[in-house]
């Protein structure tokens, strides 16, 4: 795949040369288990521990502990099933609050609460798919335990104003947590992690360039601790059993550092490579649709969401993939559904709902290399 544009880095990322590097590493210095009272043991403590103080770091997350995960959605299960359910109390019908757009990792952990007899209640969003304060707000009742919220739409793009939501919520509902999904954005932008101000965030290394395999929850200092959602020996300060991927963290920790500074030297990186497929996408095709918000400051630069009107993304993806060209179409994990829900929930027309394509980036494109899926999709009307 030498000559292979990969455009598809929301559904997951190539691991980044300094990920790999740290994994053989620690996989070779350091595979002893972390809870061993040996000299090995010690070692591979150390690593984990390396690597959870180099996430903070580069994710300006200071003021979180770092809870090691296996996934990006064990780690929106741990944190909206396990505040929800230490936030309980005696109310006898909990609310939970989630916005209409959220990924299924969040959504789906949600609505198996019901079960327990806790309340789901859907925050509506506009037709970006963006959580509005206005639209949070009168939601908010002394019965809510959890209100989630992602930080960029994993579809759109579109960036939620997770800091005044959290303040919304604390003000109205100062007993309750605040989830953040921030998969689609944690090292993806300038921003420091701590300014979110949420109680838990999700995070994922295959994301950014890490290994498959490892990923955290982290807990705001001083904020509520989840009910676990394993048992064991009580690893992670007993809020996730089992023995940790002391590899896939130093591999992780590395991904992060790497975006850490390539963002100090160029913080609107996705932003210029998204507008240069855009502008290169619409002049090629004067009808296109644009998903997502329109204003600058609300759009994650690293995904662009088109629909094609008259078109089908099925044979696009085809025709892109017969030219080396990868991206996807709405969300890799709604894989065998015939329609997204996402976009149900915006209310984009039906009649371009088959026709979106998701291209998401991973800042080292060229203009040249975008031109390509211009040339590629041209193909087929002779044009290229």
């Amino acid at each position: 795949m030498s000559d292979a544009l990969y455009l598809d880095y929301a559904a997951t990322a190539p691991p980044l040369a300094v990920a790999l590097e740290a994994f053989a590493r620690v996989s070779a210095q350091a595979w002893a288990n972390p809870d061993s009272l040996h000299r090995a043991g010690a070692q591979a403590a150390r690593e984990l521990e390396r690597a959870r103080r180099g996430l903070q770091r580069s994710l300006g997350a200071e003021e979180y502990h770092v809870v090691w995960t296996s996934s990006g959605t064990e780690s929106d299960h741990l944190g909206v099933q396990g505040l929800a359910r230490a936030l309980r109390g005696r109310k006898t019908k909990p609310v939970l609050l989630v916005g209409a757009a959220e990924h299924p990792a969040v959504r789906e952990a949600a609505l198996a609460l019901q079960a327990e007899g806790f309340v789901v209640q859907e925050i509506p969003v506009d037709k970006a798919g963006m959580v509005r304060p206005d639209a949070l707000r009168p939601l908010l009742q002394k019965q809510v335990v959890l209100v989630a919220v992602q930080w960029a739409n994993n579809e759109l793009g579109g960036l939620n104003p997770i800091p005044e939501l959290v303040t919304l919520t604390k003000t109205a509902c100062p007993d309750a947590a605040f989830h953040v999904d921030a998969v689609q954005a944690a090292s993806k932008r300038a921003e420091m992690l701590d300014g979110l101000g949420a109680d838990s965030i999700a995070i994922a290394a295959h994301k950014v360039g890490g290994i498959r395999g490892c990923a955290a929850l982290l807990l705001r200092r001083g904020g509520p601790d989840p009910i676990p959602l394993f048992r064991g020996g009580g690893h992670e300060k007993g809020l996730r059993a089992g023995t940790p991927n002391v590899a896939g963290a130093a591999a992780f920790a590395a991904a992060t550092r790497f975006h850490c500074l390539r963002l100090a030297e160029n913080p609107r990186l996705y932003h210029e490579r998204r507008q240069l497929l855009l502008n290169a996408l619409g002049q090629a095709f004067p009808n296109l649709h644009t998903l997502g918000p329109e204003e600058d400051r609300e759009i994650q630069g690293s995904i662009l969401s088109v629909a094609f009107p008259g078109e089908r993304a099925e044979l696009l993806l085809h025709q892109l993939e017969a030219a080396d060209i990868y991206c996807g179409s709405g969300s890799a994990c709604h894989t065998g559904h015939s329609e997204s829900p996402v976009l149900q929930t915006i209310g984009l027309d039906p009649k371009l709902r088959d026709s979106v394509l998701r291209f998401s980036l991973g800042g080292e494109e060229t203009e040249e290399s975008l031109q390509r899926v211009v040339e590629a999709l041209l193909v087929k009307k002779g044009a290229a």
